[in-house]
């Protein structure tokens, strides 16, 4: 077991060593430009009730980026360490939670968070969008690490009872039935089942306080507005049937695919908990990650970067029904240290590529080996001052032409296509009637 946690340990650190890298040469993209303009146009609260009433209920994910800095940052500081910032923020909250729950020394703890960090990273359905793209992480990533400050919190109350991270727990919770609408199904799944362990006045006020502001966060006018019309009848729900299906077989095969890897190396973290709980009652924590699956299919989404929670919950939960009945499949974990490493399978076409199943070892490899990322970033700078020095209300720019992998990038469309979210949002970030690229 040792052996196999430092051969995953040493390639988390290059991981990260990798991804540090790559960030010193990302960029503001996309919605950021477009908080930062919302923000300066109407104001914070304006802001605020806008994008609640005519665009979606993530209140505290949505909030936070209005404070996008790119209209200050003339330098791109922050894409450049964000990402590595929120990185080391999971190791260290999940170093946190070894600690707290095994009682593992600092050394221990934080080799655990390296660990960790490298099976949620092979996890990602859209790394650039979770890691690389600063409007995507706050939505995406931030409330991920928040949970672990969250499940922290819970230890150290049952362990303190002290009031202080009760009500900690209690603004953590408020926070992410705002971050979004999946990990807040997840974690009102898991207060549900926590009070029905252990019914007590507190975990009934959790509940209540998770179930109200999950009401807030669904219940925004502006989710119905961005509802589309679907077919009526059997035709809708046999379409639901089928994004339920196909959902549900991507998270479980990626999971599936990692698992004798994961086994193996936190095989003394599921063995303590295995001799601490049921197979019943792990299965009941298992099932949590049903209901956001019902919830996407219902709403017909399939595969997309917000099935990041689902994934990374499912595998955590999942591992545990194994380990109670297969544990000889962690003989396997060096099918999935190879597996990890390889080329995105691509089978399915541009509109349904999120379901190629990809471990993003490879594309991260590749991305160091053969991208030129100074010279994205050079190109990248060129484009946004050329806009923004430009007298005219009419730009016309060079299109993108070393695209990475991993950094987070969407080109605009070119003069004879039509226009794009991406040529709306500069457009009114640097107030000009018209920009495009060259065909």
């Amino acid at each position: 077991m040792k052996k196999v946690q430092n051969i995953v340990l040493f390639l988390s650190i290059l991981l990260i060593i990798g991804l540090a890298y790559i960030s010193f040469f990302n960029v503001y993209q996309t919605d950021d430009y477009f908080c930062s303009y919302a923000t300066r146009k109407f104001g914070l609260v304006q802001c605020f009730i806008d994008t609640y009433t005519q665009w979606g209920g993530r209140y505290f994910g949505y909030s936070l980026n209005m404070f996008n800095p790119v209209f200050y940052d003339s330098k791109t500081i922050l894409p450049k360490i964000y990402p590595v910032f929120l990185m080391l923020s999971f190791i260290g909250v999940s170093a946190l939670n070894f600690k707290g729950y095994f009682n593992y020394s600092l050394k221990e703890s934080l080799k655990k968070g390296f660990l960790l960090f490298f099976f949620y990273t092979a996890l990602l359905v859209s790394l650039p969008e979770h890691y690389f793209w600063v409007t995507g992480s706050n939505i995406y990533f931030v409330p991920v690490i928040l949970s672990g400050i969250l499940l922290y919190s819970f230890k150290k109350y049952e362990n303190s009872k002290r009031k202080i991270w009760f009500y900690l727990s209690v603004l953590l919770i408020i926070m992410l039935m705002g971050a979004n609408e999946i990990l807040a199904l997840i974690l009102e799944g898991l207060l549900l089942v926590t009070y029905y362990q252990k019914r007590n006045k507190e975990n009934l006020f959790l509940v209540l306080v998770g179930t109200v502001f999950l009401l807030v966060c669904f219940l925004a006018p502006g989710n119905f507005n961005r509802m589309g019309e679907v077919e009526k009848g059997m035709v809708k729900w046999l379409k639901r049937i089928a994004v339920f299906g196909a959902d549900t077989t991507y998270v479980g095969l990626k999971v599936i695919a990692i698992l004798p890897l994961f086994i193996k190396v936190f095989e003394e973290e599921l063995k303590k908990i295995t001799a601490q709980i049921t197979f019943k009652k792990a299965v009941l924590f298992w099932s949590v990650s049903l209901i956001p699956l019902l919830f996407t299919s219902y709403i017909l989404t399939s595969i997309a970067r917000q099935f990041e929670c689902i994934l990374f919950y499912f595998l955590l939960t999942f591992s545990l029904l194994l380990y109670f009945k297969f544990e000889k499949i962690k003989k396997f974990w060096w099918v999935s240290l190879l597996i990890v490493f390889l080329p995105e399978l691509k089978i399915f076409p541009e509109k349904y590529s999120y379901f190629n199943i990809d471990f993003n070892g490879g594309n991260i490899v590749m991305e160091l080996l053969t991208t030129d990322l100074k010279e994205y970033e050079r190109e990248m700078d060129e484009r946004i001052n050329i806009i923004r020095n430009s007298s005219q209300d009419s730009v016309v720019v060079d299109k993108i032409k070393e695209v990475p992998r991993i950094l987070h990038t969407d080109e605009m469309a070119s003069v004879k296509e039509q226009e794009t979210y991406v040529n709306d949002q500069l457009q009114k970030y640097f107030n000009k009637k018209y920009i495009r690229t060259k065909e």
